[in-house]
């Protein structure tokens, strides 16, 4: 038979760690004190750096100095001829020169490569005739400005105080009761923003144009219309370009506003009724007629 094997277990031998420590030289020593006081010291100057920005940056040095750069480059700019010596304008009518010039403010004698087209655009737009402007540098000396102006369209009553606005309801300027009193009266509050559509519906149809005496916001939906010959058009809530082109057809066909009529109500999109002045209430005739 063979022989069986036994299989001996082996006995582990572990080492103990020595715990003794390793000798350090004094130059090792040294070393790693002045490892650990450089990492502190680097820790204490970047505290420090930050510490001196923040009181840099609060008092203000940062701008000034950066002021002072800016001022120098402008210097030199002008000296090398790059100044502006004027400024020019192009589509004013309305709009005055001394408006312009305040807009883009004392920036003649200064250097152009340092003139900002952008600030001044946006700054002559803030003026009331101005509805869309255009700034650029001309090199080596001028300045141009080109404006398209604001066609007036209407006079806003607003609290007793009066402004001129245009076709889309911006507001121009304010004026006086005397002037521009051939242009139709707006009454209401927020009306020139809600006037623009009825503006442009009533300058499409020159027979009722030069007709128009006011526009009566009703209620913030609708309008009235009121004639320089003291006649009131109702007009609908929705479909004013529809309904003032209909009263320009009824015009032209039926000379309707020439009547003495007291009222002209178009609310209804099937019929429009009139009403004619001094009709007793119990014998009211309401003229009615079919809409086309």
């Amino acid at each position: 038979m063979p022989k069986i094997k036994k299989s001996g277990v082996k006995k582990k031998t572990t080492r103990k760690k020595s715990t003794r420590k390793k000798n350090l030289s004094f130059f090792d020593r040294v070393a790693q004190v002045w490892t650990r006081f450089s990492y502190a010291a680097l820790a204490s100057s970047v505290l420090l750096a930050l510490i001196a920005f923040g009181f840099l940056w609060a008092g203000g040095y940062f701008g000034l100095a950066g002021e002072k750069i800016n001022r120098f480059a402008g210097d030199r700019a002008v000296a090398a001829g790059l100044e502006i010596q004027r400024i020019t304008a192009r589509g004013v009518s309305r709009t005055s020169e001394e408006e312009i010039l305040n807009a883009i403010g004392p920036v003649v004698g200064s250097s152009i490569m340092h003139f900002d087209p952008d600030r001044a655009r946006a700054a002559v737009e803030q003026l009331g005739w101005v509805r869309v402007a255009a700034v650029s540098r001309l090199f080596p000396n001028t300045v141009h400005v080109s404006v398209r102006e604001r066609e007036p369209a209407a006079v806003w009553q607003l609290s007793g105080d009066l402004h001129l606005i245009d076709g889309e309801g911006a507001v121009i300027r304010e004026v006086s009761a005397y002037e521009y009193a051939d242009l139709p009266l707006i009454v209401g509050a927020g009306a020139p923003g809600a006037a623009s559509e009825m503006l442009q519906a009533l300058q499409a149809e020159p027979i009722l144009w030069g007709r128009a005496s006011a526009l009566i916001r009703v209620s913030d939906r609708r309008w009235n219309l009121k004639t320089r010959e003291g006649v009131d058009v109702k007009f609908p809530e929705s479909g004013e370009r529809k309904a003032v082109h209909y009263l320009a057809q009824l015009q032209e066909e039926l000379r309707l506003l020439d009547e003495p009529l007291e009222y002209v109500d178009l609310r209804n999109p099937e019929n429009f009724v009139y009403r004619r002045k001094g009709a007793a209430p119990a014998e009211e005739p309401l003229g009615r007629l079919r809409s086309q």
